[in-house]
């Protein structure tokens, strides 16, 4: 049931159903490819409950919910009609223009590799339990059951175009049949034994050349892109009475043709530039580049640009049978993100961000998946970013400096600390726990001493109370006392009524994610005049495109968001005036919005408007002042 309603969240603020043209989900995140990213309500969806963060990458807009984001992708395809979900081309044009041509390849690996993760996971992770199983004396390599297991493994790597046509496809919207066929092209026995003999061929007179595409990634991409184009051109000119067979043919010929002459060897060699770029760099200044990498890989996950060495790793664990670098980096990242957010669930006063520290740092401890600690934990609060960049950045220096290697394409983790295991490199797996120790305590260590905001508001700090005890600013700093908080100079912290009206329990209000305080606590007003004002003094900090909603963060820290309506969004602007900016600074009183009540009315919209105190669980108590006739300036909400 809690699913239900938060996918009904994440559709309404996302520009409702109808602006969704499709929607996939990782390992933590919804990835959501939208019509018209500005009608996403971005402050009212990251303050559902149940969402970690948000993020625009590549053209998808993603909504980060962590490990039960296959639950919640269930609960949102639930309400989308299969027409909205499977749309070729209804609008997401006009954000792809937008996007640079690097953009659009990060885009393009992301999307394709996403859903073969899980392949490639397994496939790494039966690797390691052979090197194991034969460390251990249980198995020979002469075994036929090691020969069996050996191709189990390597079937997937060797066969990697054919799992990537297929996924591009759905990326590129192109009949995932055909595509997966051109992989075959590439693939073929018959072109493998060209590929050995080594003898000069060419197709239609022109020259072919002779490479092995097993394991490759970036030539079968680039060619179902390709073929994206090809297919519209061929639906074209196919007569209508020959479409069913003429169609495929067109495409097969011409896109084949390319792929051998053109778009494969092309790719091969990006691919294999990439890897020999970034391998240099590892043999020149392995651990400074690896220092690099591991201190700002969450930064690259945050982005999306992580998907961009994807080539690089594969061609690297294909060829040489290990990864030294983007892998390794990645072990020092997601320990520092651990260690910064154990730290965090000992030193918060927070119930709510103590119990996602505990299950973000957990599940990067566990599994790997660092977004949750990313979003919900670590760029939230700041300073333990800080910390986890730092100590990433130091254990990364110590991987260099070992030339640490990693044997599978798995995510690492504590559970996968075994893919460090080879015969042939006896101290690599000790190198890796050294690692990882050096990143998990460094981190932890650091955020204590950095300290983070918390409950900022609720407990002011003791130069406010008078008693000199405490960090400004409501830091927690490691000298600060955790068993009594610094006693307040005001019991209360009044937030005053922006309208003038009605003022109404939240239950009243029409829409689940205000009425169950998804958003938070607060009041509703139903609005006698057509005005809003500043409840607080502080800086404006969000306002919508649409006009019908803003926030304002007081100068204590209270972050107040006004919602002029329901359902207003729709409007894009109409019967809606703004009179401030974002950045802006206001006094208590100052104009923020002007709206034509009567207008909004006759188009059938209800014009309660919801104040929200969005930050709610950085305090005691939110308490409002409801069945009232409330004039702006009046004290609506009072803040404990």
């Amino acid at each position: 049931m809690e699913r239900d309603k938060l996918a009904a969240g994440i559709l309404k603020n996302v520009g409702g159903k109808e602006n969704v043209e499709t929607v996939i989900h990782c390992m933590t995140r919804l990835r959501f490819t939208l019509k018209d990213n500005s009608r996403v309500n971005e402050a009212e969806l990251k303050n559902l409950k149940g969402v970690m963060g948000t993020t625009n990458n590549g053209g998808q807009y993603q909504v980060i919910i962590g490990n039960d984001v296959p639950l919640v992708h269930q609960a949102v395809a639930k309400l989308l009609p299969a027409q909205n979900v499977s749309a070729a081309n209804s609008g997401g044009g006009i954000e792809k223009k937008k996007l640079n041509v690097f953009l659009r390849m990060v885009n393009a690996l992301s999307s394709a590799m996403t859903p073969i993760v899980p392949a490639l996971a397994g496939a790494g992770i039966i690797k390691v339990i052979l090197t194991l199983l034969v460390m251990a004396g249980v198995l020979e390599t002469t075994d036929s059951t090691h020969y069996f297991l050996s191709f189990f493994a390597d079937a997937v790597f060797y066969f990697l175009p054919f799992l990537l046509a297929f996924s591009s496809a759905q990326k590129f919207k192109v009949n995932p049949y055909l595509a997966v066929s051109l992989a075959g092209i590439l693939l073929h026995p018959n072109f493998g034994a060209l590929v050995t003999a080594k003898e000069p061929v060419s197709l239609f007179g022109l020259p072919v050349t002779l490479i092995n595409y097993s394991s490759t990634v970036i030539p079968i991409i680039l060619t179902v892109w390709i073929m994206s184009y090809i297919e519209k051109f061929a639906d074209k000119v196919s007569p209508s009475v020959i479409k069913i067979f003429f169609k495929p043919l067109l495409v097969i010929i011409i896109t084949g043709f390319l792929a051998l002459v053109v778009i494969g060897p092309l790719g091969y060699h990006l691919g294999n530039g990439l890897a020999t770029a970034i391998y240099f760099l590892q043999d020149k200044v392995g651990w400074l580049s690896l220092a690099i990498l591991s201190a700002f890989k969450p930064l690259l996950v945050m982005t999306g640009m992580h998907w961009a060495f994807t080539p690089a790793i594969i061609t690297s664990i294909s060829t040489y049978g290990y990864d030294g670098l983007m892998l390794v980096s990645s072990l020092s990242a997601i320990f520092s993100l651990t260690g910064a957010c154990l730290a965090v669930a000992i030193r918060t006063k927070d119930k709510d961000m103590r119990q996602i520290a505990l299950s973000a740092g957990t599940t990067s401890l566990l599994s790997g998946i660092t977004e949750p600690a990313i979003y919900g934990v670590a760029f939230k609060l700041k300073r333990p970013m800080i910390a986890t960049i730092i100590g990433g950045g130091l254990s990364g220096i110590y991987s260099g400096i070992t030339q640490l290697k990693i044997f599978a394409m798995v995510t690492p983790s504590i559970l996968k600390l075994p893919t460090f295991v080879s015969s042939e490199y006896p101290d690599n797996f000790m190198n890796a726990i050294i690692t990882a120790l050096i990143a998990i305590v460094v981190s932890f260590v650091m955020t204590l001493v950095l300290g983070f905001k918390d409950n900022e508001s609720a407990f002011q700090t003791a130069n406010a109370s008078g008693n000199g005890t405490g960090a400004a600013g409501g830091d927690q700093t490691a000298g600060q006392p955790e068993d009594k908080p610094a006693v307040r100079e005001k019991p209360q912290t009044p937030v005053y009524s922006p309208i003038s009206g009605q003022s109404v329990n939240l239950s009243q209000v029409s829409d689940q994610v205000f009425s169950q305080e998804f958003m938070g606590k607060g009041i509703a007003i139903i609005p006698a005049e057509g005005k809003v004002v500043s409840p607080v003094k502080g800086t404006v900090t969000t306002l919508t495109k649409s006009k019908h909603a803003v926030s304002v963060t007081s100068e204590e820290g209270i972050e107040v968001l006004i919602h002029v309506g329901l359902d207003t969004v729709k409007l894009k602007g109409r019967f809606y005036e703004n009179y401030v900016s974002v950045g802006d600074q206001v006094n208590v009183g100052d104009e923020l919005i002007g709206f034509d009540i009567d207008g909004l009315k006759a188009e059938g919209f209800d014009t309660i408007t919801p104040v929200i105190i969005t930050n709610t669980s950085d305090y005691l108590d939110v308490i409002g002042n409801e069945n009232k006739n409330i004039k702006q300036g009046d004290e609506l909400i009072s803040i404990l």
